[in-house]
């Protein structure tokens, strides 16, 4: 397996591109994996010695990038930040690193739709710019703006291959389980999961409880590939964040993942299942604001954008998830018109001190 990399800083179009990179090369018949670096460094307080979590993110990628080739992928997409002081990491495959960089103004208007505060944006673009101008010159260019993301794509896949031999990882293949408490969040499409699951997460980091979060579906994009990673990629970050002090993981997770093979993929470990549940009209909701745009801009969400047949299908299938009795361990929680603050504060109400 190979590495295809493509960091910069907010606004320049990691994710955009490195998704249509990952449709590309699906297109193309090539076993392809995903995933956004972000996703695998969600564990606060930061640890002292690495407060900008640069360190975290780089031995998530070593461990995750190992679990893609054990499913068969050939390449693996990565987007999101790097730090720009330091060169392209080895990971334990050969890789293409890719610095993407865009102007001040295309990085205002793609950081637009995300609603912050003008002054947010403002440090944003500031700070951005700064790092860009310093980034390690390790780090191959590539510009954005001025050019449509199919052109983008074109110009990524271009660059040459990063040959055949590896740098070996950092890292035993296999891991030794760990204990801890994991706090399973799931329910069917739009019961609003991950909008609990990071509230629950985020009380806890207001508290000074390091604690890890995890959004499975984030780790599991494989295309063309018979095996699933999702479930391996959470166990892989788990023993992560237990290793840098965090002694609960939060994980919002699809409906489809039973308990049983939760609890197999977790041995040792004290694991809570939480079953959100929502009527029909709350999930269109939700499914609206979705596809307006209104929520969190996370890759593959296929609520973003979605015409009016597509919502119609995806409140369908929650229907469909409901009618599901709840499985052994589940604890069903209704929303009932609560916030994802009050319903984090239910769930919080079952688990022991």
């Amino acid at each position: 397996m190979d590495i295809l990399r493509l960091a910069g800083v907010p606004g320049v179009g990691k994710s955009t591109v490195a998704w249509a990179v990952a449709r590309q090369l699906t297109a193309d018949g090539v076993r392809v994996g995903y995933v956004d670096i972000d996703q695998l460094g969600m564990c606060y307080p930061a640890p002292s010695e690495d407060p900008d979590r640069w360190d975290l993110k780089e031995v998530a990628l070593q461990r995750v990038a190992a679990r893609f080739a054990e499913a068969g992928v050939e390449r693996l997409v990565v987007s999101g930040v790097a730090d720009p002081a330091d060169p392209p990491r080895a990971n334990g495959h050969p890789t293409v690193s890719l610095w993407l960089d865009a102007d001040e103004a295309t990085r205002r208007a793609r950081l637009a739709p995300r609603g912050w505060p003008q002054k947010q944006v403002d440090d944003v673009l500031a700070v951005g710019t700064a790092e860009a101008a310093a980034a390690h010159p390790s780090w191959a260019r590539v510009a954005t703006d001025g050019s449509a993301v199919e052109e983008t794509v074109r110009i990524v896949l271009e660059r040459p291959s990063p040959g055949s031999v590896a740098t070996p990882a950092e890292f035993p293949r296999r891991e030794p389980d760990v204990a801890g408490r994991i706090i399973w969040i799931t329910g069917p499409r739009c019961a609003g999961a991950s909008s609990v699951g990071w509230e629950i997460a985020a009380e806890s980091w207001r508290a000074g409880q390091r604690t890890g979060f995890v959004d499975v579906a984030q780790l599991g994009f494989v295309w063309n590939v018979d095996r699933t990673v999702g479930l391996r990629n959470t166990t892989s970050l788990q023993r992560l964040f237990a290793g840098a002090g965090a002694r609960t993981l939060v994980a919002v997770a699809p409906f489809e993942m039973s308990p049983a093979a939760v609890r197999d993929a977790f041995p040792g470990s004290d694991i809570r299942f939480f079953r959100l549940d929502a009527d029909d009209d709350t999930r269109r909701a939700r499914a609206l604001q979705g596809a307006a745009g209104t929520g969190p801009l996370l890759a593959g969400d296929d609520l973003i954008g979605a015409s009016p047949q597509a919502v119609d299908d995806i409140v369908a299938l929650g229907a469909r998830q409901r009618q599901t009795p709840v499985r052994a361990g589940e604890l069903l929680i209704g929303r009932a018109g609560m916030s994802a603050s009050e319903v984090a504060e239910q769930v919080r109400a079952h688990l022991p001190d």
